[in-house]
């Protein structure tokens, strides 16, 4: 099994700025003042209780938050948060400059590697591809990625979360629609890392709460996220604003509509639990393509401003890339990954999910997957500094050997030569050596990378003990839903 990416080389200089600081000022002042105009359809009667009580203004089911309390949260928000392994090492240190990828969730189908059909997804495609994430070294967090039909829905998603800590050590991005499976879940984290106090002092992941209407936050969307406050455990609360559906087409406006809604949820967690983690998605707004309603995940207008507005606001950023409206694991599908992590990363995001998702959302693909871990491989070593000193400028070595000569066997050469990026999958060979190695394609190579995998990297299971209380867990749940 490859060993967990060290945080301390995820460390990546924040090379690009679409907006101007007044820009974003501009985006997030007009966020504020939507909620104090505005306001937010909170479906929960304690949840308006505790903001009434901090001085929100109740008019119905409907709260208008004062930037005030806007700020006080911002303040209070840590300005970052370290993810551990599942055995408690320090995995992500997620703050800063600091940029992480990780894979998506809850598709309904899969692009099966093995015979390139795309078919419903089940449990076991959960565990093979949390054994793909656990084994390659540029997806540094895991989520879900399927939603496995063949198994009872009411139910799917605690027993998809023990599949996921059994077959995969990194840090876990989770998530369900039902408070009782966060609780289920946080539970059996809990049971991992050796108890409530220990999960807390070592988070081995982030609950991440999707809120379908920016303006309209359901019961079950704030259970999950107060409950999240209370425990401590780092909380994404986003709120997705659908270009021309749910906000105005223009970017700038469905950002600060998407912004508002998750400041909302900023303010309330910090009022539940002062000090929780939260990471923001600055707005996460997608484009409708209006000729198909489609959310397109791809776009190039759904790229930067968010990430840009979080880091405004001194907040982690929970960013998207990777993904591909592509249908199949090609051309298309290998430049829309490429494009969306390149710019996602010199924007600065800190977490940034969907990596291998296709169909705008709709599936998955490990071999997908596998490409884009080469892609990220790529992305960081570009983005390492370059080093000019005494040593890299060589200026001795150039003396003593130009004109004429060469560097090949030179110690200078010999001790540089490996902090070059050399590819796994990516083809550098001459024409001859690819073909007399089958000719193969980068899918056809990244979908052998996959079975290589699975048939080389076992994952240590988790201890009969923890097991047993993950079941007891997971059995308790089942009979509420009898």
């Amino acid at each position: 099994m490859i060993g967990i990416r060290s945080s301390l080389k995820a460390q990546v200089g924040i090379r690009f700025q679409k907006l101007a600081p007044e820009q974003c000022e501009a985006i997030h002042g007009a966020s504020c003042r939507l909620l104090e105009t505005v306001g937010i359809e909170a479906r929960h009667a304690a949840a308006r209780d505790i903001l009434a009580a901090a001085g929100a203004r109740v008019d119905g089911i409907r709260m208008r938050v004062p930037r005030r309390l806007v700020d006080w949260a911002l303040e209070a928000a840590p300005k970052g948060f370290t993810l551990h392994t599942r055995e408690g090492e320090p995995a992500m240190r997620v703050r800063g400059k600091n940029v992480f990828f990780g894979v998506g969730p809850g598709t309904l189908a899969i692009l099966d590697h093995r015979t390139g059909e795309r078919r419903p997804a089940t449990l076991a495609d959960t565990a093979e591809g949390a054994r793909v994430v656990d084994a390659l070294p540029n997806i540094d967090f895991l989520m879900s990625m399927f939603t496995p039909l063949d198994i009872d829905q009411r139910t799917a998603y605690v027993h998809e979360f023990k599949t996921m800590l059994r077959n995969c050590t990194k840090p876990s991005i989770f998530l369900s629609h039902s408070a009782a499976d966060i609780r289920a879940m946080v539970a059996m984290l809990e049971a991992v890392a050796g108890g409530e106090e220990a999960l807390r002092e070592k988070p081995r992941g982030v609950g991440f709460v999707s809120v379908t209407h920016p303006f309209r936050h359901e019961l079950e969307d704030m259970n999950r996220l107060i409950f999240l406050a209370e425990k401590g455990v780092p909380v994404v609360y986003n709120p997705l604003s659908l270009r021309g559906a749910s906000s105005p087409v223009t970017p700038a406006a469905a950002t600060a509509v998407a912004h508002a809604g998750e400041l909302f949820g900023l303010v309330l967690a910090q009022l539940v639990n002062e000090g929780c983690p939260v990471a923001l998605s600055g707005g996460s707004a997608d484009k409708l393509d209006m000729r198909s309603m489609i959310d397109i995940y791809a776009a190039p207008e759904n790229r930067v401003a968010f990430t840009e507005v979080a880091r405004h606001c001194g907040v982690p950023h929970f960013g998207l890339a990777g993904a591909s409206e592509s249908k199949l694991v090609d051309e298309q599908s290998a430049a829309e990954a490429a494009l969306t992590m390149l710019v996602e990363a010199l924007a600065g995001s800190n977490l940034i999910h969907d990596v291998g998702y296709m169909e705008s959302g709709m599936s998955n693909s490990l071999a997908q997957v596998v490409i884009c871990d080469e892609i990220i491989g790529w992305i960081r070593r570009f983005m390492d500094p370059i080093v000019v000193d005494e040593e890299t400028l060589a200026l001795e070595l150039i003396e003593r050997v130009a004109p004429m000569g060469d560097y090949l066997a030179e110690d200078h050469t010999m001790a540089h030569l490996r902090e070059d990026w050399y590819p796994d999958l990516f083809d550098q060979s001459s024409h001859d050596k690819w073909v007399n190695a089958g000719s193969l394609s980068l899918g056809e190579k990244a979908a052998r990378r996959v079975d290589d995998i699975l048939a080389q990297d076992q994952v240590e299971d988790l201890p009969a003990e923890v097991l047993e209380q993950i079941d007891t867990i997971i059995a308790t749940r089942v009979a509420q839903e009898r």
